[in-house]
């Protein structure tokens, strides 16, 4: 199964991001949205992962402590060779500070574990839209997300786009 490490944001997030989504949606042409539900912040990709493997991998992320935050992505941009436009923020922004170690905390749970990660360094971002050819980046107002709890998840091609699920619910 292919995994990654995320936060989905809570309820009051999802109806923040669903409004801006509505809000931006018609305004970009060769689009496909993200479902509202599949919404997240990924801290680390892992690829493909087998069944024991990602057990124990989920069992050590959930026993990973951290401080709550709260992290405030305030720009719509432009992921141009994914053709995928994205709410998020400024690595060097102080809100970003605490992802940036929590997604450090995450990878260094994932070595400990013998797995295998893209170690491309973070850029928090949320996935909204996709096959976008061509979009001008914004600022907008921010969106207050509490980050409380991640999880492993795994995901599944469809026709209609990647299927997300809890690993350990």
């Amino acid at each position: 199964m292919r995994c990654f490490v995320a936060a989905w944001p809570d309820e009051s997030t999802r109806i923040a991001l669903a409004v801006l989504l509505s809000d931006y949606r018609p305004r970009v042409e060769h689009q496909r949205a993200t479902r509202v539900d599949d919404l997240h912040l990924t801290l680390a990709f892992i690829g493909s992962l087998a069944d024991d493997p990602a057990l124990a991998v989920a069992d050590a992320v959930a026993a990973l402590s951290f401080k709550s935050f709260m992290w405030q992505p305030d720009q719509l941009g432009w992921f141009r060779q994914a053709g995928v436009v994205w709410i998020g923020s400024d690595a060097a922004s102080p809100d970003a500070k605490p992802l940036l170690e929590l997604a450090q905390s995450t990878r260094q749970v994932l070595e400990s574990a013998g797995v295998d990660y893209d170690r491309r360094p973070l850029a928090p971002h949320v996935t909204l839209l996709h096959g976008v050819r061509h979009f001008e980046s914004v600022r907008v107002a921010p969106i207050n997300w509490r980050v409380d709890s991640i999880a492993l998840w795994r995901s599944t091609g469809s026709r209609t786009g990647a299927r997300y699920a809890r690993v350990r619910p």
